[in-house]
């Protein structure tokens, strides 16, 4: 199973331009890929990381695809960490793919294998369908594992759009589709904030709000919470 590590280390999910206007729900225009994985030594996850992305093979596919990772922290779920990395597109995507097909990434994948657990890894493909700030400028995060009817998701992205411009709050927020690996979870959806005070305080008062009230009603029917986990960022690269 670890083996098919060996071309999603090239994962997808990169920060696209924020519109100045990034008070309101707007499209992602991102895709990326999530790495699930249960590490028994996160330090050796690091450093593993690190010799990858500072090898010639490393920065060769960090230049040409423009390709960001990041090692996600979890709590809350029976993973410990994720990798995400994210691209502009898919174009970029199937580019850094074939970059990493070098001896430094199998040497990288095996480092990763050596200090996680084989069986305890998966992995999906989303695309951030819709976000309202900058994720990238938030320091924790609340992540909710949504499965939506298929014939609904139109729907409840325009749902969760009209509260989520309602609620409003500091921090970013966002709807993933995921387009792989979507059998028990369909979507997920963030919420960000720049300290656990402010993100818990921000989601209390959402919860309260006659506009979530009004959310819950209308996609209650279809949508069902899967998890909630808590998501810090541990290093970018």
């Amino acid at each position: 199973m670890k083996k098919i590590f060996i071309f999603i280390f090239t994962l997808t999910f990169c920060a696209s331009t924020i519109s100045a206007d990034d008070h309101k729900v707007m499209p992602g225009n991102e895709v990326g890929e999530f790495h699930y994985i249960k590490a028994t030594n996160p330090l050796n996850v690091v450093a593993a990381t690190d010799k990858f992305m500072a090898s010639d093979c490393g920065k060769k596919w960090k230049s040409e695809t423009g390709a960001n990772v990041v090692l996600m922290q979890l709590q809350g779920s029976g993973m410990s960490h994720f990798f995400y990395v994210g691209y502009s597109d898919y174009e970029k995507m199937d580019l850094g793919q074939k970059l990493s097909n070098c001896a430094a990434n199998f040497e990288f994948l095996q480092e990763i294998g050596a200090n996680t657990h084989d069986d305890m890894y998966f992995n999906r493909i989303g695309e951030l369908s819709l976000q309202r700030g900058d994720w990238t400028k938030d320091a924790v995060f609340f992540k909710y594992d949504l499965y939506v009817e298929p014939a609904k998701a139109g729907e409840y992205a325009a749902a969760w759009s009209k509260m989520t411009n309602a609620v409003g709050g500091p921090g970013s927020q966002g709807l993933v589709t995921h387009i792989t690996g979507n059998g028990y979870a369909s979507h997920f959806a963030f919420v960000g904030a720049s300290s656990m005070p402010e993100l818990t305080s921000e989601t209390q008062g959402a919860f309260a709000s006659e506009a979530f009230a009004e959310f819950a009603a209308e996609v209650g029917g279809y949508r069902k919470v899967q998890n909630v986990m808590m998501v810090t960022p541990v290093k970018g690269w």
